[in-house]
């Protein structure tokens, strides 16, 4: 996947761009960036047939402990949500625009305090270092090897305008209308949101305008 459409998701998924280059960087080191890689040592399989025998069901892909995708999905909670949001979209697990929404609904659900410091953070290598840390979790914490890959992509990848980035959002906000993609929405247009977007008054003002366009449909 590009890294300048992995950035566009990352930052209309609310995260700042030092936030978005930490997490470019931590995929850089995780995957190359490629979203059908499977850890390598872990199987004999090709990633092509890998991918396709994960989505065919003819392996156990959540319990058998392989890296997988951008992040390298291994722990088998994540793995088995990463599956499930393939399924919900009607799609491949190795789709990466899906693997980047589910990376930043993972941020929100399950490590929210990282997620408000990626979304507030100026700092790329305090970005890096606490997605190495608290997200990805690797065996060896190779931390200045994902700030210098996050670095790189400073003068790659670009701010494209309010257009583009809504564009960019567009992608996934229509896929999955949820109390999730709602917090998006709002984090995405700088309005306050609770941890839980449950008792912002925005939250529901974005949910009957969702009933609204609904209806007219």
């Amino acid at each position: 996947m590009k890294a300048q459409d992995i950035y566009d998701l990352l930052r209309a998924g609310g995260l700042s761009r030092a936030g978005a280059l930490g997490m470019l960087g931590n995929m850089q080191a995780e995957s190359g960036l490629k979203e059908d890689i499977a850890q390598r040592g872990m199987t004999l399989l090709s990633d092509e047939q890998y991918t396709k025998a994960a989505d065919s069901g003819g392996i156990d892909f959540v319990h058998d402990a392989v890296g997988y995708g951008l992040c390298q999905w291994t722990w088998y909670p994540r793995k088995q949500g990463l599956q499930k949001k393939a399924q919900s979209y009607c799609c491949s697990v190795s789709d990466g625009t899906m693997q980047v929404e589910y990376c930043v609904d993972e941020l929100i659900t399950d490590f929210n305090a990282l997620y408000v410091f990626l979304c507030n953070s100026d700092d790329i290598d305090e970005c890096s270092d606490r997605i190495c840390r608290e997200f990805e979790k690797p065996a060896v914490n190779n931390y200045l090897t994902r700030r210098s890959f996050a670095h790189s992509f400073e003068n790659q990848v670009h701010d494209q305008g309010e257009k583009a980035k809504s564009e960019a959002f567009a992608k996934t906000f229509p896929k999955d209308p949820t109390v999730l993609a709602f917090q998006l929405w709002l984090n995405y247009n700088g309005y306050p949101v609770e941890a839980n977007g449950y008792k912002s008054p925005e939250f529901f003002k974005v949910l009957r305008q969702f009933v609204d366009d609904m209806e007219v449909c």
